[in-house]
């Protein structure tokens, strides 16, 4: 059975953001794993579930647990402190991911990788997608574990066989799409620097140059798994970000995701449509 381990940074991200391409390969018989670095602690909360506030590491790791389980995942977690967005508090805090030993971290996730043995192992990019701290953090501990799981002279005190995955993926998009949104924002008479829920997104640096995505995973058949998913992450607003945008538009056109190859390297305009050899 072919294996999938995507190291993901907050309760759903793997929902939101790769939702649909684990749905896929869940749904066409590879052993798919998610591991999720952070408690989610930090995270903003939708208008009505104020409350949540009261236990929302709680209240997060049941809506994962529930996520997972409709993409049809193993779920794994490293249990770090979500550390914020950019210059929020939580940045400081001790247990927050972005000050953890990396070192450690790293040997945790070559771990994970020696024991799950997977073929494709997915991450975050090195923008983390929009900046965000744990998002860049992820990219920064899952690439050298990616490469010292495979290096018997790292890490033996763990007792495990070294483990070669065939790929390593990053999740990313082009900044064609951002390009359009962005235009579209400046003509409904939005800031597109100040955008999202918190306005602390610049759509300006967002996305990958086109010739820098190399696989796009359609995932059309299963994006009712994916939206699915999305609505368990209820204090996270359930993947609110597309409501506006007609079902027929969103499974035509935007059930698509799409990933830079890390390893084995590939050059800028390489495509595929498979995460798998």
């Amino acid at each position: 059975m072919k294996k999938l381990l995507a190291i993901l940074a907050h309760p759903d991200d793997e929902s939101f953001g790769s939702g649909g391409t684990l749905s896929k390969y869940a749904r066409e018989g590879v052993d798919v794993h998610i591991c999720i670095a952070t408690d989610g602690a930090a995270g903003s909360v939708e208008k009505g579930f104020e409350d949540a506030r009261n236990d929302l590491v709680g209240v997060r790791a049941i809506e994962l647990e529930t996520a997972v389980t409709i993409i049809g995942a193993t779920l794994h977690n490293l249990g770090y402190r979500d550390s914020g967005y950019i210059n929020d508090p939580a940045n400081n805090h001790p247990d927050a991911f972005i000050q953890c030993d990396e070192t450690e971290a790293i040997c945790r996730v070559v771990k994970l990788i020696r024991e799950i043995k997977p073929d494709v192992v997915v991450t975050h990019d090195e923008t983390g997608g929009y900046f965000h701290p744990d998002h860049i953090q992820c990219w920064r501990i899952t690439t050298p574990a990616f490469y010292a799981a495979a290096d018997p002279k790292q890490f033996p005190e763990l007792g495990l066989e070294p483990h070669q995955a065939e790929r390593l993926y990053y999740s990313a998009f082009s900044n064609t799409w951002v390009k359009i949104y962005r235009g579209l924002a400046r003509l409904r008479g939005q800031d597109p620097t100040k955008m999202g829920r918190n306005k602390d997104i610049d759509m300006t640096r967002l996305g990958m140059d086109p010739k820098k995505i190399h696989a796009r995973i359609n995932y059309r058949d299963y994006w009712e798994i994916k939206a699915e998913a999305s609505r368990a992450h209820a204090s996270q607003g359930g993947g609110n970000f597309v409501r506006r945008v007609p079902i027929w538009i969103q499974k035509r056109w935007l059930a698509t995701e799409s990933f830079m190859r890390e390893y084995p390297k590939v050059p800028d305009g390489f495509k595929e449509s498979e995460l798998f050899p």
